[in-house]
């Protein structure tokens, strides 16, 4: 069970703010209509095996597959502080 802070207003649809709300669920199984992105927020020292990262790769293999790669071979891509690598795991999330 994950809880999602109320972490103030957003920006919302048409430009008009908005309040955050409170949502209680499963980080794993995002709610509502679209596309969702589920974010996980790490260092650059290219660990995983810890947290949150474990409930995802019970879910889902292929971020971890791909973060591990990401950091196996980072002299030649972007991997460092501040990168940002996207993993699409099903159809909208």
């Amino acid at each position: 069970m994950v809880r999602v802070l109320d972490a103030g207003w957003r920006l919302g649809q048409h430009g008009v703010m908005e309040a955050l709300r409170i949502v209680q669920g499963d980080a794993t199984a995002p709610q509502g209509e679209g596309r969702k992105i589920i974010a996980q927020i790490c260092n650059d020292v290219g660990g995983w095996g810890r947290g949150f990262v474990l409930v995802i790769s019970r879910r889902w293999p292929e971020p971890e597959r791909k973060y591990r790669r990401w950091r196996r071979e980072r002299t030649s891509n972007d991997f460092g502080l501040g990168a940002v690598q996207l993993v699409q795991v099903q159809g909208d999330i």
